[in-house]
Protein backbone atom coordinates (compact mmCIF):
# COMPACT_ATOMS: atom_id res chain seq x y z
CA UNK A 1 0.00 0.00 0.00
CA UNK A 2 2.63 2.56 0.89
CA UNK A 3 4.63 1.99 -2.28
CA UNK A 4 0.73 2.67 -4.02
CA UNK A 5 0.86 5.89 -1.91
CA UNK A 6 4.32 6.86 -3.09
CA UNK A 7 3.86 6.09 -6.80
CA UNK A 8 0.73 8.98 -6.94
CA UNK A 9 2.25 11.12 -4.64
CA UNK A 10 5.35 11.27 -7.57
CA UNK A 11 2.47 11.46 -10.36
CA UNK A 12 0.82 14.04 -8.67
CA UNK A 13 3.76 16.31 -7.92
CA UNK A 14 5.20 15.89 -11.46
CA UNK A 15 2.01 17.32 -12.82
CA UNK A 16 2.91 20.76 -13.06
CA UNK A 17 1.91 24.15 -15.27
CA UNK A 18 4.03 22.50 -18.37
CA UNK A 19 2.09 23.57 -21.45
CA UNK A 20 3.03 20.90 -24.32
CA UNK A 21 2.32 22.01 -28.43
CA UNK A 22 -0.33 19.74 -30.16
CA UNK A 23 0.64 16.59 -31.46
CA UNK A 24 -0.93 17.30 -34.52
CA UNK A 25 -2.49 20.02 -36.80
CA UNK A 26 -6.33 18.66 -36.65
CA UNK A 27 -6.97 19.86 -33.59
CA UNK A 28 -10.41 18.41 -32.82
CA UNK A 29 -10.43 15.85 -29.74
CA UNK A 30 -13.43 13.48 -30.66
CA UNK A 31 -12.56 11.11 -27.41
CA UNK A 32 -11.21 12.45 -24.00
CA UNK A 33 -9.95 10.66 -20.72
CA UNK A 34 -11.98 8.81 -18.88
CA UNK A 35 -14.27 7.87 -21.54
CA UNK A 36 -16.51 4.94 -21.16
CA UNK A 37 -15.27 2.66 -24.08
CA UNK A 38 -16.60 -1.27 -24.36
CA UNK A 39 -14.84 -3.16 -21.55
CA UNK A 40 -12.22 -0.36 -20.43
CA UNK A 41 -11.44 3.36 -19.70
CA UNK A 42 -10.30 5.33 -22.96
CA UNK A 43 -6.72 6.58 -21.45
CA UNK A 44 -6.09 9.20 -24.05
CA UNK A 45 -6.99 11.94 -26.50
CA UNK A 46 -8.45 10.78 -29.96
CA UNK A 47 -7.41 13.73 -32.30
CA UNK A 48 -10.10 13.79 -35.17
CA UNK A 49 -7.98 13.39 -38.79
CA UNK A 50 -11.51 14.02 -40.37
CA UNK A 51 -11.56 10.62 -41.63
CA UNK A 52 -8.21 10.89 -43.56
CA UNK A 53 -4.69 9.13 -43.08
CA UNK A 54 -1.00 10.41 -43.46
CA UNK A 55 -1.31 13.92 -41.18
CA UNK A 56 1.83 14.78 -39.79
CA UNK A 57 2.34 14.11 -35.93
CA UNK A 58 5.05 15.88 -34.09
CA UNK A 59 6.65 15.76 -30.69
CA UNK A 60 4.88 17.53 -28.00
CA UNK A 61 8.32 18.52 -26.98
CA UNK A 62 11.94 17.99 -26.68
CA UNK A 63 12.77 14.55 -25.65
CA UNK A 64 14.28 11.38 -27.05
CA UNK A 65 12.30 7.79 -28.46
CA UNK A 66 11.81 5.41 -25.86
CA UNK A 67 9.86 3.00 -27.37
CA UNK A 68 9.12 1.49 -30.25
CA UNK A 69 6.15 -1.26 -30.41
CA UNK A 70 4.70 -2.57 -33.69
CA UNK A 71 1.68 -4.99 -33.51
CA UNK A 72 -2.01 -5.75 -35.58
CA UNK A 73 -3.91 -5.27 -32.86
CA UNK A 74 -4.07 -2.61 -29.56
CA UNK A 75 -1.53 0.91 -30.62
CA UNK A 76 -0.95 -0.90 -33.88
CA UNK A 77 2.23 1.24 -35.28
CA UNK A 78 2.90 3.10 -31.75
CA UNK A 79 5.78 5.71 -30.48
CA UNK A 80 7.03 6.62 -27.20
CA UNK A 81 8.82 9.51 -26.56
CA UNK A 82 10.54 10.53 -22.74
CA UNK A 83 10.67 14.09 -22.15
CA UNK A 84 13.26 15.84 -19.49
CA UNK A 85 10.01 16.14 -17.09
CA UNK A 86 9.46 12.94 -16.43
CA UNK A 87 6.21 12.01 -18.34
CA UNK A 88 5.92 9.81 -21.69
CA UNK A 89 4.03 11.29 -24.67
CA UNK A 90 2.21 8.18 -27.03
CA UNK A 91 1.03 8.16 -30.30
CA UNK A 92 -1.32 5.36 -30.94
CA UNK A 93 -2.15 4.02 -34.72
CA UNK A 94 0.30 5.86 -36.88
CA UNK A 95 0.82 4.03 -40.44
CA UNK A 96 4.36 5.53 -40.80
CA UNK A 97 7.28 6.89 -38.42
CA UNK A 98 9.48 9.71 -39.53
CA UNK A 99 12.49 8.41 -41.92
CA UNK A 100 15.21 8.51 -39.10
CA UNK A 101 12.71 6.69 -36.83
CA UNK A 102 11.49 4.52 -39.48
CA UNK A 103 14.74 3.43 -40.69
CA UNK A 104 15.76 1.43 -37.84
CA UNK A 105 12.70 0.03 -37.26
CA UNK A 106 13.18 -1.42 -40.99
CA UNK A 107 16.68 -2.70 -40.25
CA UNK A 108 15.70 -4.26 -37.15
CA UNK A 109 12.69 -5.84 -38.88
CA UNK A 110 14.55 -7.06 -42.09
CA UNK A 111 17.52 -8.35 -39.88
CA UNK A 112 15.18 -10.24 -37.38
CA UNK A 113 12.94 -11.52 -40.23
CA UNK A 114 10.03 -10.30 -38.12
CA UNK A 115 6.89 -7.87 -38.84
CA UNK A 116 6.00 -6.95 -35.04
CA UNK A 117 8.11 -5.26 -32.42
CA UNK A 118 8.53 -4.00 -28.91
CA UNK A 119 11.60 -2.78 -28.06
CA UNK A 120 13.10 -0.17 -25.49
CA UNK A 121 16.18 2.32 -26.81
CA UNK A 122 18.69 3.35 -25.54
CA UNK A 123 18.69 7.16 -23.54
CA UNK A 124 19.19 9.40 -26.59
CA UNK A 125 19.62 7.25 -29.22
CA UNK A 126 16.66 9.16 -31.33
CA UNK A 127 16.50 12.66 -30.14
CA UNK A 128 13.61 14.54 -30.97
CA UNK A 129 13.01 17.92 -31.00
CA UNK A 130 9.59 20.15 -29.83
CA UNK A 131 7.29 20.37 -33.10
CA UNK A 132 9.41 17.64 -34.96
CA UNK A 133 7.17 15.36 -37.20
CA UNK A 134 7.58 11.96 -35.61
CA UNK A 135 5.35 9.74 -37.65
CA UNK A 136 2.16 9.93 -40.02
CA UNK A 137 -1.40 9.41 -38.86
CA UNK A 138 -3.23 6.26 -39.66
CA UNK A 139 -5.39 3.52 -38.43
CA UNK A 140 -3.43 0.62 -37.60
CA UNK A 141 -3.91 -1.89 -34.82
CA UNK A 142 -7.25 -1.86 -33.09
CA UNK A 143 -8.05 1.03 -34.08
CA UNK A 144 -12.19 1.69 -35.81
CA UNK A 145 -10.91 4.36 -37.74
CA UNK A 146 -8.50 7.25 -38.80
CA UNK A 147 -7.36 9.26 -35.58
CA UNK A 148 -4.72 9.71 -33.80
CA UNK A 149 -4.81 8.52 -30.30
CA UNK A 150 -2.31 10.15 -27.71
CA UNK A 151 -1.56 9.52 -23.94
CA UNK A 152 1.04 11.43 -21.62
CA UNK A 153 2.24 8.89 -19.07
CA UNK A 154 4.02 9.19 -15.58
CA UNK A 155 7.75 7.81 -16.48
CA UNK A 156 8.12 5.83 -13.45
CA UNK A 157 4.72 3.78 -12.94
CA UNK A 158 3.56 4.33 -16.86
CA UNK A 159 -0.04 5.45 -15.80
CA UNK A 160 -1.48 7.17 -18.49
CA UNK A 161 -2.61 10.72 -16.98
CA UNK A 162 -5.11 13.21 -18.13
CA UNK A 163 -3.40 14.85 -21.17
CA UNK A 164 -6.38 17.79 -20.82
CA UNK A 165 -4.07 19.72 -18.47
CA UNK A 166 -0.98 19.59 -20.35
CA UNK A 167 -2.59 21.92 -23.63
CA UNK A 168 -3.51 25.23 -23.73
CA UNK A 169 -7.30 24.58 -24.59
CA UNK A 170 -9.81 27.26 -24.75
CA UNK A 171 -13.14 25.47 -23.37
CA UNK A 172 -15.55 27.74 -22.02
CA UNK A 173 -18.71 24.98 -22.52
CA UNK A 174 -20.73 23.80 -19.19
CA UNK A 175 -21.34 19.65 -19.47
CA UNK A 176 -25.01 18.79 -20.21
CA UNK A 177 -26.62 15.88 -17.74
CA UNK A 178 -29.38 14.30 -19.97
CA UNK A 179 -30.72 12.25 -17.35
CA UNK A 180 -30.62 11.14 -13.61
CA UNK A 181 -31.88 8.00 -11.84
CA UNK A 182 -31.36 6.30 -8.45
CA UNK A 183 -30.99 2.76 -7.86
CA UNK A 184 -32.52 0.93 -4.61
CA UNK A 185 -28.91 -0.57 -2.84
CA UNK A 186 -31.30 -2.06 0.17
CA UNK A 187 -30.51 -5.05 -1.42
CA UNK A 188 -26.43 -4.89 -1.76
CA UNK A 189 -25.83 -7.74 -4.67
CA UNK A 190 -29.19 -6.73 -6.92
CA UNK A 191 -28.53 -3.01 -7.34
CA UNK A 192 -31.97 -2.21 -9.22
CA UNK A 193 -31.94 0.96 -10.94
CA UNK A 194 -35.23 2.78 -10.99
CA UNK A 195 -36.21 4.09 -14.06
CA UNK A 196 -39.06 6.86 -14.61
CA UNK A 197 -41.06 7.20 -17.91
CA UNK A 198 -41.94 10.25 -16.57
CA UNK A 199 -40.40 13.51 -18.74
CA UNK A 200 -39.80 15.77 -15.62
CA UNK A 201 -39.33 14.80 -11.97
CA UNK A 202 -41.69 15.85 -9.37
CA UNK A 203 -40.68 18.51 -6.71
CA UNK A 204 -39.48 15.83 -4.12
CA UNK A 205 -38.81 12.33 -5.28
CA UNK A 206 -39.76 9.33 -3.23
CA UNK A 207 -36.85 6.97 -2.78
CA UNK A 208 -35.45 4.06 -0.84
CA UNK A 209 -34.16 4.82 2.09
CA UNK A 210 -30.62 3.35 0.78
CA UNK A 211 -30.18 4.35 -2.43
CA UNK A 212 -27.31 5.70 -5.04
CA UNK A 213 -27.67 7.76 -7.73
CA UNK A 214 -26.38 7.51 -11.69
CA UNK A 215 -26.31 10.18 -14.47
CA UNK A 216 -26.08 9.98 -18.49
CA UNK A 217 -24.39 13.18 -19.56
CA UNK A 218 -21.54 14.37 -21.52
CA UNK A 219 -18.93 17.56 -22.28
CA UNK A 220 -18.08 19.05 -25.15
CA UNK A 221 -15.06 21.27 -25.89
CA UNK A 222 -16.23 24.01 -28.48
CA UNK A 223 -20.49 23.86 -28.43
CA UNK A 224 -20.50 22.12 -31.68
CA UNK A 225 -17.64 19.85 -30.61
CA UNK A 226 -18.00 16.26 -30.36
CA UNK A 227 -19.96 14.74 -26.80
CA UNK A 228 -16.97 13.58 -24.52
CA UNK A 229 -17.01 12.47 -20.68
CA UNK A 230 -17.42 14.96 -17.88
CA UNK A 231 -14.15 15.21 -15.45
CA UNK A 232 -15.49 15.77 -12.10
CA UNK A 233 -18.61 15.26 -10.19
CA UNK A 234 -19.56 15.69 -7.09
CA UNK A 235 -22.36 14.98 -4.74
CA UNK A 236 -24.24 16.41 -1.68
CA UNK A 237 -26.32 15.67 1.21
CA UNK A 238 -27.99 18.16 2.84
CA UNK A 239 -24.71 20.08 2.11
CA UNK A 240 -22.25 17.62 3.44
CA UNK A 241 -20.00 16.15 0.16
CA UNK A 242 -20.38 12.47 0.22
CA UNK A 243 -19.16 11.94 -3.26
CA UNK A 244 -16.34 13.07 -5.56
CA UNK A 245 -14.72 11.48 -8.17
CA UNK A 246 -12.10 12.96 -10.87
CA UNK A 247 -11.10 10.90 -13.93
CA UNK A 248 -7.32 12.85 -13.56
CA UNK A 249 -5.05 9.13 -14.09
CA UNK A 250 -6.64 5.92 -14.50
CA UNK A 251 -3.86 2.62 -14.08
CA UNK A 252 -4.20 -0.35 -15.93
CA UNK A 253 -4.46 -2.99 -13.50
CA UNK A 254 -8.02 -0.94 -12.90
CA UNK A 255 -9.17 -0.24 -16.49
CA UNK A 256 -11.93 -2.76 -16.16
CA UNK A 257 -13.30 -1.01 -13.60
CA UNK A 258 -15.90 0.58 -15.94
CA UNK A 259 -17.94 -2.63 -15.62
CA UNK A 260 -18.46 -1.61 -12.27
CA UNK A 261 -18.61 2.00 -12.58
CA UNK A 262 -20.92 2.50 -15.33
CA UNK A 263 -24.31 0.40 -17.14
CA UNK A 264 -25.66 0.68 -20.38
CA UNK A 265 -29.45 1.22 -19.99
CA UNK A 266 -31.69 1.44 -22.79
CA UNK A 267 -29.06 1.96 -25.15
CA UNK A 268 -27.90 5.28 -22.84
CA UNK A 269 -24.74 4.91 -20.63
CA UNK A 270 -25.00 5.63 -16.68
CA UNK A 271 -21.82 6.71 -14.42
CA UNK A 272 -22.89 5.47 -10.71
CA UNK A 273 -21.91 7.49 -8.66
CA UNK A 274 -21.42 5.17 -6.03
CA UNK A 275 -18.79 2.35 -5.57
CA UNK A 276 -19.04 -1.52 -5.36
CA UNK A 277 -17.56 -3.40 -1.84
CA UNK A 278 -14.22 -3.14 -3.72
CA UNK A 279 -12.94 -0.51 -5.72
CA UNK A 280 -9.86 1.42 -7.06
CA UNK A 281 -8.91 3.31 -3.43
CA UNK A 282 -7.29 6.64 -5.88
CA UNK A 283 -10.78 6.89 -7.70
CA UNK A 284 -12.05 8.68 -5.35
CA UNK A 285 -11.38 11.99 -3.50
CA UNK A 286 -14.46 11.60 -1.56
CA UNK A 287 -16.83 8.62 -0.62
CA UNK A 288 -18.75 8.32 2.13
CA UNK A 289 -20.98 5.37 3.01
CA UNK A 290 -19.20 4.50 -0.74
CA UNK A 291 -21.31 6.61 -2.25
CA UNK A 292 -24.36 5.61 -1.31
CA UNK A 293 -27.37 8.05 0.30
CA UNK A 294 -28.64 6.50 3.56
CA UNK A 295 -31.88 8.11 4.48
CA UNK A 296 -32.54 7.82 8.30
CA UNK A 297 -35.58 9.41 8.51
CA UNK A 298 -38.77 10.49 6.49
CA UNK A 299 -38.30 13.96 6.28
CA UNK A 300 -37.04 15.91 2.88
CA UNK A 301 -33.63 16.09 2.19
CA UNK A 302 -31.73 18.16 -0.31
CA UNK A 303 -29.12 16.51 -2.63
CA UNK A 304 -26.79 18.86 -4.60
CA UNK A 305 -25.50 17.48 -7.92
CA UNK A 306 -22.28 18.94 -9.60
CA UNK A 307 -20.62 18.16 -13.08
CA UNK A 308 -17.64 20.04 -13.95
CA UNK A 309 -14.97 20.06 -16.91
CA UNK A 310 -11.51 20.47 -16.54
CA UNK A 311 -11.32 24.25 -16.74
CA UNK A 312 -13.98 24.53 -14.34
CA UNK A 313 -16.85 24.92 -16.24
CA UNK A 314 -20.04 23.68 -13.88
CA UNK A 315 -23.62 22.47 -14.28
CA UNK A 316 -25.54 22.01 -11.03
CA UNK A 317 -28.85 20.45 -10.09
CA UNK A 318 -30.07 20.59 -7.12
CA UNK A 319 -33.02 17.49 -6.10
CA UNK A 320 -35.22 16.88 -3.35
CA UNK A 321 -35.84 13.64 -2.10
CA UNK A 322 -37.19 11.75 0.91
CA UNK A 323 -38.20 7.94 1.55
CA UNK A 324 -41.68 7.02 2.68
CA UNK A 325 -40.48 3.79 4.72
CA UNK A 326 -36.75 3.48 6.61
CA UNK A 327 -35.14 0.10 6.28
CA UNK A 328 -31.97 -1.67 6.52
CA UNK A 329 -29.56 -3.23 4.12
CA UNK A 330 -31.21 -6.82 3.04
CA UNK A 331 -29.68 -9.84 4.46
CA UNK A 332 -28.84 -12.19 1.47
CA UNK A 333 -28.77 -15.86 1.60
CA UNK A 334 -27.95 -17.45 -1.74
CA UNK A 335 -26.31 -20.66 -2.42
CA UNK A 336 -24.37 -19.61 -5.67
CA UNK A 337 -23.23 -15.81 -4.30
CA UNK A 338 -19.62 -15.20 -5.72
CA UNK A 339 -17.83 -13.12 -2.86
CA UNK A 340 -15.08 -10.31 -4.17
CA UNK A 341 -13.02 -11.04 -0.69
CA UNK A 342 -12.39 -14.99 -0.83
CA UNK A 343 -11.18 -16.98 -3.20
CA UNK A 344 -13.80 -19.07 -5.18
CA UNK A 345 -13.34 -22.49 -6.26
CA UNK A 346 -15.70 -24.54 -8.37
CA UNK A 347 -15.19 -28.42 -9.16
CA UNK A 348 -16.85 -30.83 -11.27
CA UNK A 349 -16.32 -33.38 -13.34
CA UNK A 350 -16.46 -31.76 -16.45
CA UNK A 351 -14.42 -28.70 -15.30
CA UNK A 352 -12.36 -26.89 -12.77
CA UNK A 353 -11.81 -23.20 -11.79
CA UNK A 354 -9.70 -21.22 -9.00
CA UNK A 355 -10.31 -17.37 -8.82
CA UNK A 356 -8.52 -15.64 -6.65
CA UNK A 357 -9.90 -13.23 -3.74
CA UNK A 358 -10.63 -9.14 -4.98
CA UNK A 359 -10.80 -10.54 -8.87
CA UNK A 360 -14.09 -9.46 -9.02
CA UNK A 361 -14.98 -5.82 -7.63
CA UNK A 362 -18.52 -7.00 -5.54
CA UNK A 363 -20.43 -9.85 -4.38
CA UNK A 364 -22.28 -11.52 -7.07
CA UNK A 365 -25.16 -13.55 -7.49
CA UNK A 366 -23.83 -16.20 -10.11
CA UNK A 367 -22.64 -19.63 -11.48
CA UNK A 368 -20.64 -21.22 -13.40
CA UNK A 369 -22.07 -24.86 -14.81
CA UNK A 370 -21.79 -27.12 -17.83
CA UNK A 371 -24.09 -27.29 -20.36
CA UNK A 372 -23.98 -30.85 -21.81
CA UNK A 373 -26.41 -30.18 -24.68
CA UNK A 374 -24.60 -27.05 -26.31
CA UNK A 375 -20.92 -29.08 -24.56
CA UNK A 376 -19.97 -25.89 -23.03
CA UNK A 377 -19.24 -24.26 -19.45
CA UNK A 378 -22.36 -21.27 -19.24
CA UNK A 379 -21.47 -18.64 -16.50
CA UNK A 380 -24.90 -17.04 -15.52
CA UNK A 381 -24.13 -13.32 -15.41
CA UNK A 382 -22.96 -10.74 -18.21
CA UNK A 383 -19.04 -11.12 -18.88
CA UNK A 384 -17.29 -10.18 -15.65
CA UNK A 385 -13.49 -9.35 -16.74
CA UNK A 386 -11.17 -10.48 -13.73
CA UNK A 387 -8.26 -8.14 -11.77
CA UNK A 388 -6.33 -11.48 -11.91
CA UNK A 389 -6.50 -13.83 -13.95
CA UNK A 390 -8.55 -17.72 -12.89
CA UNK A 391 -6.91 -21.15 -13.36
CA UNK A 392 -9.59 -22.93 -15.56
CA UNK A 393 -9.11 -26.81 -16.14
CA UNK A 394 -11.58 -28.39 -18.72
CA UNK A 395 -11.72 -32.35 -19.13
CA UNK A 396 -11.13 -33.49 -22.64
CA UNK A 397 -10.60 -36.76 -25.18
CA UNK A 398 -8.86 -35.23 -27.50
CA UNK A 399 -5.39 -37.04 -28.72
CA UNK A 400 -2.38 -35.52 -28.96
CA UNK A 401 -2.85 -34.02 -32.63
CA UNK A 402 -6.29 -32.41 -31.68
CA UNK A 403 -4.66 -31.31 -28.50
CA UNK A 404 -2.14 -28.95 -30.22
CA UNK A 405 -4.81 -27.51 -32.38
CA UNK A 406 -7.30 -26.89 -29.29
CA UNK A 407 -7.95 -23.35 -28.04
CA UNK A 408 -10.66 -21.80 -25.93
CA UNK A 409 -13.07 -19.54 -27.01
CA UNK A 410 -14.86 -17.05 -24.14
CA UNK A 411 -17.00 -14.11 -24.95
CA UNK A 412 -13.86 -12.09 -25.26
CA UNK A 413 -10.74 -13.79 -26.41
CA UNK A 414 -9.19 -16.97 -27.50
CA UNK A 415 -7.19 -18.83 -25.02
CA UNK A 416 -4.25 -21.93 -26.13
CA UNK A 417 -3.81 -23.97 -22.70
CA UNK A 418 -0.64 -23.42 -20.58
CA UNK A 419 -0.39 -27.15 -19.93
CA UNK A 420 -2.74 -30.13 -20.38
CA UNK A 421 -2.32 -34.08 -19.40
CA UNK A 422 -4.58 -36.93 -20.22
CA UNK A 423 -7.50 -35.51 -18.45
CA UNK A 424 -7.85 -31.91 -18.75
CA UNK A 425 -6.46 -28.91 -20.65
CA UNK A 426 -5.53 -26.18 -18.08
CA UNK A 427 -6.35 -22.16 -19.31
CA UNK A 428 -5.27 -18.78 -17.66
CA UNK A 429 -8.13 -17.10 -18.11
CA UNK A 430 -8.96 -13.38 -18.19
CA UNK A 431 -13.39 -12.90 -17.61
CA UNK A 432 -15.97 -15.14 -15.83
CA UNK A 433 -18.08 -15.95 -19.39
CA UNK A 434 -19.25 -18.46 -21.34
CA UNK A 435 -16.44 -21.50 -22.48
CA UNK A 436 -16.42 -24.01 -25.32
CA UNK A 437 -13.10 -25.74 -26.73
CA UNK A 438 -12.51 -25.50 -30.35
CA UNK A 439 -10.30 -27.79 -32.40
CA UNK A 440 -8.37 -25.58 -35.20
CA UNK A 441 -7.66 -27.38 -37.96
CA UNK A 442 -8.21 -24.99 -40.88
CA UNK A 443 -5.31 -22.99 -42.61
CA UNK A 444 -5.17 -19.07 -43.24
CA UNK A 445 -6.55 -17.68 -46.45
CA UNK A 446 -4.33 -16.10 -48.98
CA UNK A 447 -5.79 -13.71 -51.53
CA UNK A 448 -4.04 -11.41 -53.87
CA UNK A 449 -6.17 -7.83 -54.42
CA UNK A 450 -4.60 -7.46 -57.52
CA UNK A 451 -4.51 -10.43 -59.87
CA UNK A 452 -4.43 -11.09 -63.51
CA UNK A 453 -5.92 -13.87 -64.56
CA UNK A 454 -5.28 -14.26 -68.17
CA UNK A 455 -1.25 -14.01 -67.11
CA UNK A 456 -1.89 -15.76 -63.89
CA UNK A 457 0.35 -12.85 -62.02
CA UNK A 458 0.49 -10.11 -59.89
CA UNK A 459 0.56 -6.81 -61.83
CA UNK A 460 2.01 -3.77 -60.62
CA UNK A 461 3.56 -0.32 -61.61
CA UNK A 462 7.25 0.17 -60.74
CA UNK A 463 6.24 3.34 -58.74
CA UNK A 464 4.20 1.01 -57.07
CA UNK A 465 5.08 1.48 -53.16
CA UNK A 466 3.17 -1.86 -51.42
CA UNK A 467 1.28 -4.92 -52.46
CA UNK A 468 -2.24 -5.82 -50.87
CA UNK A 469 -3.46 -9.53 -50.08
CA UNK A 470 -6.69 -10.72 -48.43
CA UNK A 471 -5.19 -12.95 -44.78
CA UNK A 472 -8.11 -14.27 -42.87
CA UNK A 473 -8.20 -17.26 -40.68
CA UNK A 474 -10.93 -18.42 -38.97
CA UNK A 475 -9.46 -17.87 -35.30
CA UNK A 476 -6.38 -14.80 -35.19
CA UNK A 477 -3.07 -14.57 -37.18
CA UNK A 478 -0.47 -15.07 -35.28
CA UNK A 479 2.78 -14.63 -37.69
CA UNK A 480 3.44 -13.63 -40.73
CA UNK A 481 6.32 -13.29 -43.79
CA UNK A 482 6.33 -12.09 -47.61
CA UNK A 483 9.67 -12.68 -49.81
CA UNK A 484 10.38 -11.59 -53.25
CA UNK A 485 12.66 -13.66 -55.11
CA UNK A 486 13.41 -14.86 -51.32
CA UNK A 487 13.94 -11.63 -49.88
CA UNK A 488 12.38 -10.59 -46.91
CA UNK A 489 10.07 -7.70 -47.00
CA UNK A 490 8.50 -5.87 -44.74
CA UNK A 491 4.91 -5.81 -43.93
CA UNK A 492 1.79 -5.43 -41.69
CA UNK A 493 -1.04 -6.40 -41.27
CA UNK A 494 -4.24 -4.60 -40.40
CA UNK A 495 -6.29 -7.51 -38.58
CA UNK A 496 -9.52 -5.87 -38.58
CA UNK A 497 -9.73 -5.13 -42.32
CA UNK A 498 -8.10 -8.99 -42.68
CA UNK A 499 -5.42 -6.74 -45.31
CA UNK A 500 -1.39 -7.50 -45.68
CA UNK A 501 -0.15 -4.66 -46.99
CA UNK A 502 3.84 -5.37 -48.48
CA UNK A 503 6.04 -3.03 -48.85
CA UNK A 504 8.55 -3.29 -52.08
CA UNK A 505 11.67 -3.56 -51.96
CA UNK A 506 12.62 -0.30 -54.23
CA UNK A 507 16.19 -0.40 -54.35
CA UNK A 508 16.35 -3.78 -55.33
CA UNK A 509 14.11 -3.88 -58.06
CA UNK A 510 15.97 -3.99 -61.35
CA UNK A 511 14.05 -6.62 -63.26
CA UNK A 512 10.58 -7.20 -64.87
CA UNK A 513 9.37 -10.44 -63.15
CA UNK A 514 9.99 -11.66 -60.03
CA UNK A 515 8.58 -14.28 -57.52
CA UNK A 516 6.94 -12.85 -54.53
CA UNK A 517 5.79 -15.85 -51.44
CA UNK A 518 3.60 -14.98 -48.25
CA UNK A 519 3.99 -17.68 -45.17
CA UNK A 520 1.01 -16.96 -42.53
CA UNK A 521 0.35 -19.01 -39.48
CA UNK A 522 -2.42 -18.82 -36.96
CA UNK A 523 -2.44 -19.11 -33.58
CA UNK A 524 -2.49 -23.14 -32.75
CA UNK A 525 0.15 -23.15 -35.78
CA UNK A 526 -2.22 -24.03 -39.18
CA UNK A 527 0.16 -22.81 -42.00
CA UNK A 528 -0.54 -21.87 -44.88
CA UNK A 529 2.21 -20.87 -48.09
CA UNK A 530 1.51 -19.08 -51.13
CA UNK A 531 3.95 -18.04 -54.37
CA UNK A 532 2.93 -15.74 -56.97
CA UNK A 533 4.56 -14.40 -60.20
CA UNK A 534 5.04 -10.12 -59.51
CA UNK A 535 5.51 -8.71 -62.96
CA UNK A 536 6.59 -4.81 -62.92
CA UNK A 537 4.79 -3.08 -65.60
Amino acid sequence: MIKHICAFFLLIQITSAQKFSFPIDTIDITGNFGEIRNRHFHQGIDFSTKGKEYYPVKSVDDGYVYRIKISKNGFGKCLYIHHPSGLLSVYAHLNAFSNKIQSLVNQYLIQNRINELDIILKKDSIQVQKNEIVGLSGNTGSSTGPHLHFEIRNELTEIPENPFFYFNINDTTKPAIQKIIFYNLIDTIHPKPLISNKPKYPDTIIVPSITGIAFAGYDKIYPNGNPNNIYKVQVFLDNQKIYQHRLKYISFDNTIYVEYFSEKINKQIFQKCFAPHLYPLYFYDTLVNKGRIILKDTNVHTLHLSFCDERNNCTDTTILIKTKQVKTFKNISIKQLMLCLQPIYIKNKYFEIQIPEKSIFNDIDAQLFYNAEKKSIQFTHSPLPLKFPATLKISHQLNQNEIHKTLLISAYRYYLPESYDKNFLTFNVKELSNYYLYTDKLSPKIKPLSFNKKKKAIIISPQQRNIYFHLSDNTSIKKYSVYINQQFCVSYYYESKKLLSVEIPQENISSDEYNIQIIATDIVDNTTQKSYKLIFK
